[in-house]
């Protein structure tokens, strides 16, 4: 792809994942250009656009923003430019830190020792020596991610060191999406052979899914495809001349262990398969490695028998869990227990699954890819919030890291837990006249009762509308009648339908009489928020800069305040969706209730992310199920509506335009 086609496609995709406006200034500044030659690619992008079945629409002030014309192929032309600009591209720095360790572990002009020169790096990725050097300690860590390292002697350069297997997941990896559709986002023909295919990729991929689909196993779907790739990889590296061999170290142990699962009888029925293609003589530690990946990679969610399956790790993982959700509740304050009595025990698989890639040093080895940094579950800071502090816990137990991936499933499991919780229900009380009578009345309230059902419903009462006046005002929450002039005679709000109920009708029964009934009001009193507040305009020249000014405003004393900018500055637990950065701690931390926004004047890049406001939150949960779903309500909804939100947004009626919200989404 041409550079200018790329940064076109590129904006395209910059717009597309923010859905919002962006300004020429904020494009020039994630695409790191000038703004001038953002502003002068837009005629372009408008045509890239168009041809793409959309439209590129500018309003002064606020930026550029993309519309859907045709929605298939709209909706086809942001899956392909997603596929091109995974994570890998999110960021120049972490672009640069791929692109290396892609050189690294592919170099081709190493000594008989595996030595090279950093220099001669450089040249082959057209890069000065300086920019290596500035790279490298990001790249020494995502190597190390897959206890892959890069030993230096003096006078002969580096060299890459680490296990064949631990060097195909790394390779793995670093060939960025693992979709059926291949969509190429580096140039690297070295890189790229590693991969090849012999026109039977399909076939192969064809075969393991018939495999995988008539055994007992499950694996997540993210890897399925990352599974046909690392055969494909075997075949190739063992063609190579770099064969596995697992007789060494650790691995001797490990090798009985795995050959004991039944993860290995489908690896043996896969090899055997794939003996059906060309050059796949796969050996029995060639077996284990797969039958290893199918540990890793298991799915078990739901699953049942897992304690008899896995004896050793499953005892560990149930106590574990038990453990992390007591501290984590304990924390927050949230009453877990209350909201899922088997919380815990649908929290184990997950956790027996991390301890399994911890047994083999595993755990931490990155994910690569937008299944990663594309995943919905982001769409829910709160969770992902709960989730990183249950990661926190975990590996503070244990002693080792975890990746993105595994946070991130910890995450859904949360969002699964809030979800569950339903709000307080005040039963409605309705009355219905009709303009022909009782009878029509009576039709009206059948129609809604059996396509709604009653369980909404405390009283109904059926009457001629001369009668309504008799009943006292306070014994009904609204009037349904079937002819508008007659509303003006009563108090009680007043929803109209028509005689013969519509779509429309039960549509508006219940945006303005059933949504009504959820108590969100004792809710946000139940919050007990001690701030809220929204700083417009506000100016800072950093993301770095504005937490440490969020530490010592809201620490309680010097040590509280040290104490929380060190919280505050672990990255991981600083997240942005949709140009929103939203901070989130537990409330003993500042012994106070939080609820802040800041505007920022001037957008910030951080991490590849466009920030445009920063969310501050300190919560203690009060034990109550209902200030969990509040919060995880008001936080999401606030960032899915930035854009239309901002113009209005104000400290005193923050918490009542957020709560009409989550109530006009239930």
């Amino acid at each position: 792809m041409a550079t200018e086609d790329r940064r076109i496609a590129k904006m395209f995709y910059l717009l597309s994942k923010t859905g919002g406006y962006l300004k020429s200034n904020e494009l020039a500044q994630m695409l790191q250009l000038s703004e001038r030659t953002v502003k002068g690619d837009m005629e372009q992008l408008k045509i890239f656009t168009r041809e793409n079945g959309g439209s590129l629409e500018s309003v002064r002030g606020k930026g550029y923003c993309l519309k859907a014309v045709d929605p298939l192929r709209f909706q086809q032309a942001k899956e392909r430019v997603e596929i091109l600009f995974s994570n890998i591209d999110k960021g120049h720095k972490e672009n640069q830190v791929y692109h290396i360790a892609r050189a690294v572990m592919r170099f081709e002009g190493a000594d008989e020792e595996g030595y090279f020169r950093l220099e001669q790096l450089a040249d082959r990725l057209y890069l000065s020596p300086s920019a290596i050097k500035k790279e490298m300690p990001g790249v020494r860590d995502f190597l190390g991610s897959f206890n892959l390292s890069l030993p230096a002697r003096p006078g002969k350069g580096i060299r890459l060191a680490g296990g064949e297997f631990n060097r195909r997941l790394c390779l793995l990896e670093l060939y960025e999406n693992h979709f059926r559709k291949r969509v190429v986002t580096f140039r690297d023909s070295a890189y790229e052979q590693a991969f090849a295919d012999r026109d039977d990729k399909d076939q192969i991929r064809r075969s393991t899914l018939e495999i995988l689909r008539a055994s007992d196993n499950e694996v997540f779907d993210i890897y399925v495809n990352r599974l046909v790739d690392y055969l494909l990889l075997l075949r190739n590296r063992m063609k190579d001349g770099h064969s596995l061999e697992l007789q060494v170290d650790q691995w001797t142990v490990w090798k009985k262990e795995i050959q004991s699962c039944r993860e290995y009888e489908l690896a043996r029925t896969l090899a055997s398969e794939l003996e059906h293609f060309p050059d796949f003589a796969v050996h029995d530690d060639e077996v284990t490695a797969i039958a290893l990946l199918l540990l890793l990679w298991g799915d078990w969610d739901g699953v049942t028998g897992l304690a008899e399956r896995f004896p050793t790790f499953y005892p560990q993982a149930s106590r574990l869990s038990e453990e992390i959700l007591e501290q984590l509740g304990s924390r927050w304050n949230i009453p877990i227990r209350q909201i899922d009595p088997e919380f815990a025990e649908k929290l184990t698989p997950g956790v027996l699954r991390i301890l399994i890639q911890m047994h083999f040093n595993l755990s931490q080895c990155r994910l690569v890819g937008n299944s990663v940094s594309e995943n919905a579950i982001q769409d829910s800071p709160v969770a992902m919030a709960l989730a990183d502090d249950l990661a926190e816990i975990l590996c503070g137990i244990c002693g080792k890291q975890i990746n993105e991936y595994s946070i991130q499933l910890f995450a859904v499991s949360l969002y699964g837990l809030i979800d569950s919780i339903s709000y307080p229900y005040i039963p409605r009380r309705i009355l219905i006249c009709a303009r022909n009578g009782k009878g029509s009345a009576q039709a009206i309230a059948d129609g809604i009762c059996r396509r709604m059902g009653t369980g909404w419903i405390g009283k109904l009462t059926v009457s001629e509308l001369y009668e309504a006046r008799k009943y006292p005002f306070e014994d009904y929450d609204c009037l349904i009648g079937s002819f508008r002039p007659y509303a003006y005679r009563y108090s009680w709000p007043y929803t109209e339908v028509h005689p013969i109920l519509q779509i429309q009708d039960y549509q508006r029964v219940y945006r303005e009489i059933l949504l009504k009934g959820y108590d969100l009001t004792s809710v946000l009193s139940l919050c007990s928020w001690d701030v809220v507040q929204v700083h417009k305009d506000f100016t800072a020249n950093s993301i770095q800069a504005v937490l440490q000014l969020l530490a010592y405003q809201w620490g309680l004393d010097l040590a509280c305040k040290e104490r929380l900018a060190a919280y505050l500055c672990e990255h991981h637990r600083i997240r942005t969706h949709r140009q929103i950065l939203t901070v989130l701690v537990p409330a003993c931390r500042t012994g106070k209730q939080i609820f802040e926004v800041y505007l920022l004047k001037k957008a910030i890049l951080y991490k590849g992310d466009n920030v445009k406001a920063v969310l501050f939150t300190a919560v203690d949960f009060h034990g109550s199920p209902f200030v969990l779903r509040y919060l995880e309500h008001a936080v999401r909804y606030l960032s899915d509506r930035f854009e239309d939100l901002t113009p209005s947004l104000s400290s005193k009626h923050l918490m009542d335009t957020l709560t009409e919200i989550i109530r006009s989404n239930l």
